[in-house]
């Protein structure tokens, strides 16, 4: 079995960090409201962030923001530059549609159960079972309590878990704070995925992957490090970093790659193609993850002749 890092089990998990919270708590998302302004974040030392700008030949500039999903309240508040994107935008889009998710997101703890008879302990190796009773146990948990559950869910839960921890919360998540910008302005918002393709991603994974990331997940503490890090990546716009941090081990693991950056980040150029050879302006937000590295959504556009620049 292909050996992956601890950065893999994290990058996975943060597929659906957008769900669980909303599957915990649905009542919460569907009564954010926008959250009153607050002081300016200090400029980083190079002055960039994670947006991007490319105008197209009919006069349309598309904004293409880097989402971290999940912030601190220390970290929520965005760049002016993006306050400026947003003011110029006529729509946005995001990786899925987030009214779906509200009324949707139980959808995702009834996938990650077990409903053929299965169990976790049973669908682990001994081995990779007495390793996941260890790490459980170093969250609160035990591996029965999570029995019912596959092994890409039990990841994905230790994630939040994690970043309850460390204060990250979705209400300061990037992509939730510009959808409910976006509808308190009565500006449109499209999915560039639909919330179907979203909840059968993870639970595609083959059982062999959902072991592997389930084992590399690391202790909280190391968790909490690893989050802080992307969370400082994030905040100074660094795309090596963030490109390293998230997506350069799952070199890897070619299949998982594919699956969660690859084809998603192709499958979105047609769509961002045709906002940039319109009109009007727009702000496109996606995981930061998917805007960094030679696959990445930024690349993938200079590829076709655009001319991208980092704000």
């Amino acid at each position: 079995m292909t050996t992956l890092p601890r950065t893999l089990a994290r990058g996975v998990a943060a597929v659906a960090m957008t769900w669980l919270p909303l599957a915990a708590a649905p009542a919460q998302a569907t009564a954010l409201q926008v959250a009153p302004a607050s002081p300016r974040a200090p400029l980083t030392a190079s002055g960039k962030h994670m947006l991007f700008r490319v105008r197209g030949p009919n006069g349309a500039t598309v904004y293409l923001l880097g989402s971290v999903h999940l912030l601190s309240a220390d970290a929520a508040t965005l760049p002016s530059q993006v306050d400026t994107a947003f003011a110029h935008a006529k729509s946005v889009s995001l990786e899925t549609s987030f009214d779906s998710i509200a009324t949707r997101a139980q959808e995702l703890m009834m996938r990650g159960r077990f409903s053929d008879g299965s169990t976790l302990r049973s669908t682990l190796s001994p081995s990779a079972a007495a390793k996941a009773d260890t790490l459980l146990r170093n969250y609160g948990l035990t591996l029965d309590q999570v029995n019912g559950f596959k092994p890409w869910f039990v990841s994905m839960l230790l994630s939040q878990i994690a970043m309850q921890k460390m204060g990250f919360q979705a209400r300061y998540g990037v992509d939730m704070q510009l959808n409910a910008r976006a509808k308190a302005a009565g500006k449109p918002v499209f999915g560039l995925e639909s919330p179907d393709f979203q909840l059968g991603l993870l639970d595609g994974l083959s059982r062999a992957d959902q072991e592997q990331m389930l084992m590399e997940g690391g202790s909280p503490e190391q968790a909490a490090k690893d989050l802080a890090t992307i969370r400082d990546a994030w905040t100074a716009g660094d795309a090596s970093a963030l490109d390293s941090l998230l997506n350069r081990h799952l070199d890897s693991a070619p299949g998982l790659r594919n699956a969660l950056l690859t084809s998603r980040n192709r499958s979105w150029i047609p769509k961002l193609d045709s906002l940039i050879t319109g009109k009007d302006d727009a702000l496109v937000v996606v995981g930061a993850g998917h805007l960094v590295g030679k696959d990445g959504v930024v690349e993938l556009l200079k590829a076709k002749g655009y001319q991208i620049d980092q704000m």
